[in-house]
């Protein structure tokens, strides 16, 4: 992924491993609909995650550094 100098990648979750991740969004599983939640990595690699492992502590939101 380029950016410029006005798009800076910023993390909003930290794996309990210690990556960093961005939350692009959340949506549904075409196949069952089933929860997901959509990220990135600064290397620009996309993740989908089944939402329920997601948000069940695997992943906490960095403190003031959430999406406007």
């Amino acid at each position: 992924m380029i950016m410029d100098e006005t798009t800076r990648w910023r993390a909003t979750h930290r794996h309990r491993k210690g990556g960093l991740y961005r939350v692009l969004s959340e949506g549904l599983l075409e196949t069952d609909g089933t929860d997901v939640v959509i990220y990135d990595d600064v290397q620009g690699q996309v993740w989908v995650r089944p939402a329920t492992e997601f948000w069940d502590g695997r992943f906490t939101a960095i403190g003031g550094n959430l999406p406007d």
